[in-house]
């Protein structure tokens, strides 16, 4: 296909671009810092703009103050075209030149904390949305936004303990619900078509208190806990040293230790130390597993340290949050579907992979469909810092994008 159809022209004609930035900007304004707020008034804006665009909305309780969004349009046959999302933001934090959640519209930029991530794309995916339905009220759209995805995710853990799983759909002789998914991320309107996965660990070790003049009475976890933080630093190097999983497009897996507690003073040895951890998944990982083999490793290391008293030392581990990881071929439709349409709809887009994760592994895993992040601004450079913003011009051709890979995909699955 070469450029827009006059059918889609007709669609991409009542995109407009002042409303996009009017709605992107309400939203903004809405808060749902997380932690520390819910995204009760977020949820409440995005409801009434998806009602204004013509959409079905229904709400989920995740928790007071906190309920999935989930819009529907279209009254086709075949199955929808998912667009996925999440209504929280990270803290604010410091180093704002002002309000953060007052938008301010400077050369051309859109300034506020979610204008990147992700209520910018929000606004976006809504006016596609709205503009489809006008001129196509056939086509089968839907937006699943989730609460709580910046931090653990309940969410979509919430999302996928209701809906049906492709296997339960096809064991049933129903058709799937979906075709595929648009994660509305932003990733300057690349087609990420790779995403590693998010795993938090909490790791506790155990020993045994005592004064601090007689050591050797007790058993120190914030030294078994140096030697766990060195455990995993080891097993960090090690993976970085492999092959990328899936070369130009993922590369490995990766730990962090983000958080330590523990010990109750100076002159107690420390009874328990708290290790809180992040790994980085790749799509075929297991977190159980790796849990499984950390612990093991920490606890060899350990026991061969030489530490005092080692043998009183107990190390467990549990799950915290895991954010499945994907992978849809690149030379697939839906990939090409989605470059094709950001080039005509004014701007450049690549396939690529992601350095950051999204809840488009869930969905994938779950509806067994394929998965594409795609959306205005950059997660590396904009988002989770101060002064977060997107360029509105990409507001425009994220939305336009958005609408002819719904048409396109739409017309495919009729």
């Amino acid at each position: 296909m070469t450029g827009p159809s006059a059918a889609e022209n007709a669609v991409l004609a009542r995109l407009d671009l002042e409303s996009i930035v009017a709605d992107a900007a309400e939203l903004i304004r809405a808060r749902g810092e997380n932690p520390g707020e819910t995204e009760a008034a977020t949820v409440e804006v995005l409801a009434s703009l998806c009602e204004r665009a013509g959409a079905q909305v229904t709400l989920t309780e995740v928790a007071p103050g906190r309920h999935n969004l989930l819009a529907e349009i279209g009254d086709g046959n075949g199955p929808a075209l998912l667009f996925l999302g999440h209504s929280d933001v990270v803290p604010a934090g410091a180093g704002w030149l002002g309000d953060p959640f007052e938008p301010r519209l400077i050369d051309g930029q859109l300034i506020g904390r979610g204008a990147v991530d992700m209520k910018g794309g929000l606004a976006a995916v809504i006016a596609a949305m709205s503009a489809v339905r006008s001129e196509h009220p056939d086509v089968r759209l839907s937006l699943l936004c989730t609460v709580d995805e910046e931090d653990t995710a309940t969410g979509a853990l919430r999302y996928i303990a209701d809906a049906p799983t492709a296997r339960e759909v096809r064991s049933a002789g129903e058709p799937l619900p979906y075709t595929a998914c648009v994660v509305a991320e932003p990733t300057g309107l690349d087609t990420v078509v790779a995403c590693r996965g998010a795993t938090n660990f909490i790791i506790t070790l155990r020993g045994a208190a005592a004064h601090a003049g007689n050591p050797a009475d007790g058993a120190s976890a914030i030294a078994a806990a140096a030697i766990a933080v060195q455990t995993i630093e080891d097993d960090a190097r090690h993976i970085a040293q492999q092959a990328p999983a899936v070369p130009g497009l993922i590369s490995t897996g990766s730990w962090n230790v983000g958080m330590i507690a523990g010990g109750h003073g100076t002159s107690i040895v420390a009874e328990e130390c708290t290790l809180y951890v992040d790994r980085r998944v790749l799509p075929h990982e297991e977190p159980e597993e790796i849990l499984e083999d950390v612990l093991a490793r920490i606890r060899s290391a350990i026991e061969t340290s030489g530490m005092l008293n080692a043998e009183r030392i107990t190390v467990t581990g549990q799950l915290d949050m895991a954010m499945p990881g994907f992978l849809t071929p690149p030379d697939s439709p839906v990939p090409g579907t989605a470059v094709r349409a950001v080039a005509d709809a004014g701007g450049t887009s690549s396939i690529g992979g992601w350095s950051a994760a999204c809840e488009g592994g869930f969905i994938a895993r779950h509806h067994e469909i394929p998965v594409v992040i795609l959306g205005p601004g950059d997660v590396k450079t904009q988002a989770h810092q101060p002064e977060e913003r997107v360029q509105v011009s990409d507001l425009l051709v994220a939305a336009r994008a958005y609408a002819l890979i719904a048409l396109r995909l739409g017309e495919s699955s009729r």
